[in-house]
């Protein structure tokens, strides 16, 4: 898969920070609950993965230094 770049302003890439946690929390706690529902994990951890990346550019731009796991 590519990579692609695009610019955003620090208060921008918070909102969507705080717009993908929410749905992430959705899709893994309220979706399952839905009738019809259809589980997806590799497209939730998919997920996951792109908002850690957003998390730790924000981070980064903000001067907050990431912690050693």
């Amino acid at each position: 898969m590519g990579n692609i770049s695009v610019e955003f302003s620090l208060e921008q890439l918070q909102a969507i920070v705080v717009l993908a946690n929410d749905q992430l929390f959705r899709v893994k706690y309220i979706d399952p609950k839905m009738p019809g529902h259809v589980n997806r994990p590799e497209q939730l951890e998919i997920s996951k993965e792109a908002v850690q990346v957003v998390e730790a550019a924000l981070n980064k731009a903000k001067g907050i230094k990431a912690r050693n796991a």
